[in-house]
């Protein structure tokens, strides 16, 4: 008997999607079935629904397209929410496929019961509830193409478990669905009049200019489209922290890294610039310095083709609503001759974190990048390290959760970047706070052999967290009582090959050789409560 999951295996398969992660559940096993069944569609399963969700999540950044995850309703579908937040704040296109009360249900409150509607409100950009198999198969391509409509993000399809196993009847499954859809703008964006001429009136006027690309400019066409802008007009370029790498930073003039996550220099010269560009970011409070950036005094350019995007007040800024190559076309073809001959951002490394400890470690991960590396970053300090120091070039990626600033997201992250790129290894640094929160998802590393290298910054305790107490509210440490884990024994116990280091400078040699054999590998680095960490020297710097 050929299922209506079955069916939806097979629409997944046309639509291009050759990738699930999930968890099973009682509710969704019909689905599980038509995937093993399926000779087009991989499934990596998780050990949790977060993890799953987070690895998809990933998966989507780092191959530019729409990503699926699965996970039972109400007993699984929660646990997903923060993967889907970060998706949502980080314009990451994902489909979480569920299951829902069945049509026999015959009061509520059955088990697993819940309203994903309701639930998932405010971090999907729609929820499908699907009770029949009429239209299933047009709401499995609606949900897939609004999940890449501007401003991408995620989408949850809800579908009643009797109807996955419900044998399919192919006249029903492409009719117009009952479950209604979501509201959609028509047309493609567009710039207002004028606003092209007007942008480049205050460029050709500015003293100083920067561009900052931001997380939006790894997309397809995006980055080649940047680095022409960048060589013609010479322009100083920075990154916000998921931006990083969507040009070289290899090299004297390279792109710095702006903001809470970026170094003082870069900031610096932010704050002293007279117009301002950001393309490809929502500027958040992490890539615009707390909000500091536009300031009063400076002309915002931006280039997003976000249809929630108020136009600027035409006196401070202007909105190219646009995608990032063709808004950069735009300007290319308006400013003609022009070059930029103000001054330029400092190349010096100024900042007042440590120098030893998880920067040589840095410097180890640098040397050893190949071409196509991911690297992976928690939140936290991990990020912070990564942002500052790590050097990569197009098509290196740094993925971390800045949607979100969640912990627990650096080890299934690392899965989907692996799964994305099977020929290339995946460099992650995490904190033991965020391993704590994902620890089971190592064994999923360690099942799937993938080409994962850890690296743990091992203090015992939530340690920015802990400084933020200390020097914002005059408190004491709030982790101060955390026992420490053996995570080098427990690492050993799931399978997983292990090095325990506390200098990593000394060690450097070792710690190359260890890393070099394919497949996953864990170093435990033993850190310092009083190292500090390039965002935490802007943070503690700020309050001081």
């Amino acid at each position: 008997m050929i299922t209506v999951a079955d069916e939806i295996a097979r629409r997944l398969a046309e639509r291009g999607v050759s990738q699930v992660f999930g968890y099973p559940g009682e509710t969704s096993l019909s689905l599980y079935a038509a995937l093993q069944r399926s000779t087009e569609l991989t499934h990596v399963v998780g050990r949790c629904p977060r993890g799953a969700a987070y690895a998809a999540e990933a998966y989507a950044r780092v191959t530019g397209g729409v990503a699926v995850c699965d996970a039972p309703g109400g007993i699984g579908s929660p646990y997903a929410t923060p993967a889907l937040l970060e998706a949502y704040n980080s314009s990451t296109p994902l489909v979480l496929i569920t299951s829902g009360p069945s049509k026999s249900t015959p009061r509520p409150w059955a088990t697993g019961q819940v309203e994903h509607e309701r639930l998932f409100a405010s971090v999907a950009k729609h929820v499908y509830v699907v009770r029949e198999q009429r239209g299933v198969l047009s709401v499995i391509d609606a949900a897939l193409a609004l999940a890449e409509r501007p401003r991408r993000g995620p989408v949850v399809v809800e579908i009643a478990p009797d109807v996955l196993e419900a044998e399919a009847e192919p006249a029903l499954l492409d009719a117009p669905s009952a479950s209604g859809g979501a509201t959609v703008p028509s047309g493609a964006p567009s710039t207002a009049d004028g606003v092209v001429a007007r942008a480049v009136e205050e460029v050709r006027r500015g003293s100083s200019v920067a561009l900052i690309a931001g997380g939006g400019c790894h997309t397809a066409g995006a980055a080649e489209a940047l680095q022409e802008f960048v060589d013609r007009f010479g322009i100083p370029v920075f990154t916000t922290l998921n931006g990083k790498g969507a040009l070289s930073e290899v090299g004297s003039d390279l792109p710095r890294v702006v903001g809470a996550k970026g170094d003082t220099p870069a900031n610096a010269y932010i704050s002293g610039c007279d117009v301002v560009f950001y393309a490809g970011s929502k500027m958040g409070d992490k890539s615009t310095n707390q909000y500091a950036w536009p300031s009063p005094d400076q002309f915002l350019v931006r280039i997003d083709d976000d249809p929630a995007i108020e136009d600027a007040d035409p006196a401070r800024g202007c909105l190219l609503r646009e995608g990032i190559a063709e808004g950069l076309k735009l300007l290319t073809d308006e400013l003609g001759e022009w070059s930029y001959s103000g001054p330029r951002p400092s190349t010096a490394e100024v900042g007042t974190w440590s120098k030893a400890g998880t920067a040589s470690l840095v410097a180890t991960v640098n040397a050893e990048l190949s071409d196509r590396d991911v690297c992976v970053g928690e939140a936290s300090v991990a990020s912070g390290w990564f942002g500052a120091l790590l050097r990569l070039k197009p098509p290196q990626r740094l993925i971390t959760p800045r949607g979100t600033g969640s912990l627990g997201y650096a080890i299934p992250a690392s899965i989907g970047a692996a799964v994305a790129r099977p020929d290339a290894t995946v460099w992650t640094l995490v904190g033991d706070g965020g391993l704590t929160m994902s620890i089971g998802e190592l064994e999923t590393i360690a099942r799937l052999g993938l080409n994962v290298k850890i690296t743990v910054l091992d203090n015992g305790r939530l340690n920015l967290i802990d400084q933020h107490a200390i020097h914002r509210h005059d408190a004491a440490a709030v982790s101060g009582a955390f026992q420490r884990i053996d995570w080098p024994t427990i690492c050993a116990a799931i399978g997983l090959p292990v090095m325990a280091c506390d200098a990593p400078d000394r060690d450097a040699a070792e710690i190359e050789s260890f890393f070099s054999r394919q497949g996953p590998a864990v170093l435990v680095l033993d850190t310092s409560v009083d190292e500090v960490s390039p965002d935490m020297a802007i943070a503690i710097r700020k309050v001081h």
